[in-house]
Order: structure tokens, then sequence, then C-alpha cells
């Protein structure tokens, strides 16, 4: 069965033309994006279900002597800060190393962080892609979340991360399923990068691929989408350019109509309490 109403799926073929004559789409720049992805996670309520789920499944079943953490795209630091909170209360030592090629956001993830350091925490930050730097048998836990769709090869990502691990150490993914919310980005990540975007999709075929077991969860989320339509407020614009991945006023009007009616049909509750269906995937896979 279609995930889309027939008039939704000709809006999206429609949409897809668009992106494709449009010359080239403009990425958010570093600042933007920072700013639009807070504001986008704070009208959501996926991160408290993600953390909670983290927390209580993975977190809290690793061993309560020394643990090497690694968080791969980790931003600004919102996220880690919680699970090393967690991790800082029930483990003897936390070495947490970050991974970022946003210097600002290094920059923030250190400052955001800095307030867990102790003699018990270590904190540090790579300012660089995923596979500049080769680890072996290093990392008691490695997070992907919401990061392993930005980088240039996910498959060869993945296999590093398991070479990363020690014995009996977790990768966990954090990743979108290729549903509604992200369709209209996929097709702009398309066009930007000349590339398909990864969705869980693809992880489980990575997975099945090489023959490794995995577990697998969904977390149900929505993101709060008032204020994006009609005159949209500055959080609202914030949050729909994040979700299209550029500046959604400097496209074409008939695209940028299009965009929208396409969002305004998949959201629940338009008008006083309007909301975007937001799930997520999290894939766990333990190395040997």
């Amino acid at each position: 069965m279609s995930l889309y109403t027939s008039h939704q799926s000709k809006m999206i073929g429609s949409i897809d033309r668009a992106v494709t004559d449009l010359a080239q789409i403009q990425p958010l720049n570093n600042s933007y994006y920072a700013q639009c992805l807070e504001i986008f996670e704070a009208n959501s309520d996926q991160r408290v279900g993600l953390l909670g789920w983290l927390e209580a499944n993975v977190v809290a079943k690793m061993s309560q002597d020394a643990n090497a953490i690694l968080s791969v795209g980790c931003g600004t630091g919102a996220f880690d800060e919680c699970i090393l909170r967690y991790a800082r209360a029930r483990m003897n030592q936390v070495t947490y190393l970050g991974i970022e090629p946003n210097e600002i956001s290094a920059a923030d993830f250190l400052k955001t962080m800095s307030t867990q350091t102790s003699d018990q925490v270590d904190v540090s930050v790579l300012v660089q892609k995923f596979g500049e730097q080769v680890f072996e048998n290093k990392f008691d836990l490695i997070l992907f979340v919401q990061s392993i769709y930005y980088l240039e090869d996910r498959n060869d990502a993945i296999d590093a991360a398991l070479h990363a691990l020690k014995p009996c150490g977790e990768l966990v993914i954090v990743i979108a399923p290729d549903e509604e919310l992200n369709t209209i980005a996929n097709l702009m990540w398309q066009r930007q990068m000349e590339q398909k975007s990864w969705f869980s999709d693809d992880v489980r075929a990575h997975f099945d691929a090489r023959g490794l077991d995995y577990g697998e969860t969904r977390i149900g989320a929505t993101l709060n989408a008032k204020g994006c339509f009609g005159e949209a407020t500055e959080v609202g614009r914030n949050i729909l350019d994040f979700i299209v991945q550029t500046r959604l006023d400097e496209l074409p009007a008939g695209l940028h109509s299009d965009i929208s009616k396409f969002l305004m049909s998949i959201t629940d509750g338009l008008g006083v309490n309007p909301c975007l269906p937001h799930p997520v995937d999290i894939f766990r896979c333990q190395k040997p």
C-alpha cells in the first residue's frame, strides 16, 4: 500500500521535476544550519524519546567501570551532554570523543560538554570528517545520531566504526525512515550532493549484506509545525529551511508553494496545534 495519496504523489512528482530543473540549490551555511538544527530539534519530541530509550537500553547496560564513547557528527553537544550525564552517573570513568567537521559546532560541543568534565570524565573533539583518522578496537560505544546522511561513503563509515569498536562494543545508528517528512529533503539532497541520502532501508541493507546481527527499534515522534505555514514566523522558517536543507524563500515561487502544500498535506491538526510526523529508527550492532 502506498504511503501517499494520488494527489500527494502528483505533488512529489511536480516538486521532483522543478528541483531537477534548478541550476543549483545552495545548502545552508554552517552557522545558519546549526541555528536551524537546534530550533528544529527543540520543536520535536523525538530527542526526548531517543534519550529515554538509549539510557534504558544502551547506557544502563554498559560496564560500570571505564568506557570510551565516540559520537560521530556530534554537533553542538546538546544530545551528547545528556548521554554523558547518564554515563557519568553510573560509570567510574568516561572518555567521550566527538567528531564534528563544523568548527562552530565543534567549539559549542566543548563548551556544552565542559559542564560534565571532571577527574572522572575526559571530553575532547576532533574537527574533521569521520574516516580521516583510523581507530582500532578503541571504543565501547559509537553513536551516529542523525549524522550518517552527511558522510561521503556511508558503507565505509559503518565498516570503519565496527573496526573501531572494542570486542563486544556496540554501534548505534539513529536514522530517519524514507517517509513523509524526509521526501522533499531527499529530492533536495540528490540535487545538491548528486547522490541519494541514506535512510533506514539503506542501513538495514548494509547489515544484511555483511551478514551481521542487528536490532532495530522505531521511536514515534512529532514535530510542532506551528508558525510554519501562512505567514510563517522566524521559528517556522527555520524549521522549514531545515526540512528542505536550503532557504525555502530563495526557491522559485511555484516550487516554494508546492513544497508548502505538500507539507501541509501530511500535517495533523492543521490549525491550532499542527504537527508533522517525525519518527526515527535505531539500529544496534554489537561487534563479536
